[in-house]
């Protein structure tokens, strides 16, 4: 199970910073390292999300509809890459690439996942409202329903 102290120490420990963003949390939520984001969300068994890629939609465009699909284009090709270095980096020999879909509902533009022991790994391609930027994101989470039961083990 992910908790957040447990990644707080990991992030900590690779040189991430960290930003106490929520004072109801025992960790940092929100953390920093160069331009990449890392967000830990969730209480128990947490969710971590990277974020490597992003654009702002704004930003790139005057007429930000036009642009939509070249920025989608731009972050999907950048996925196999990621995946590359997913599957030739230390995780490598413990991901297993699996038929079932690992997205717990999220609608990802593009995504490639794997199982990781009792976890999921996903690198995905979202956008989640007009109004937010086309992202490049690592998520790592338990693997499951989103339910537990009295032992703490996913249903």
């Amino acid at each position: 199970m992910l908790t957040g102290q447990a990644v707080e120490r990991v992030l900590s420990a690779s040189g991430w910073e960290g930003e106490r963003r929520n004072p109801a949390k025992l960790w940092a939520t929100t953390w920093r390292r160069d331009d990449a984001h890392a967000w830990i969300q969730g209480d128990g068994p947490v969710e971590v999300e990277f974020t490597l890629w992003y654009r702002e939609v704004e930003d790139e465009r005057p007429d930000p509809d036009t642009c939509i699909d070249e920025l989608y284009d731009l972050a999907s090709a950048e996925l196999p890459r990621v995946a590359t270095q997913l599957e030739s980096g230390v995780l490598g020999a413990h991901i297993e690439a699996v038929d079932e879909d690992l997205t717990d509902g999220a609608d990802y533009i593009d995504h490639i996942a794997w199982r990781i022991a009792d976890k999921v790994l996903l690198a995905g391609v979202k956008h989640d409202d007009t109004d937010a930027p086309v992202q490049l994101v690592v998520v790592m989470r338990g693997y499951g329903t989103g339910e537990q039961d009295d032992a703490g083990e996913w249903l």
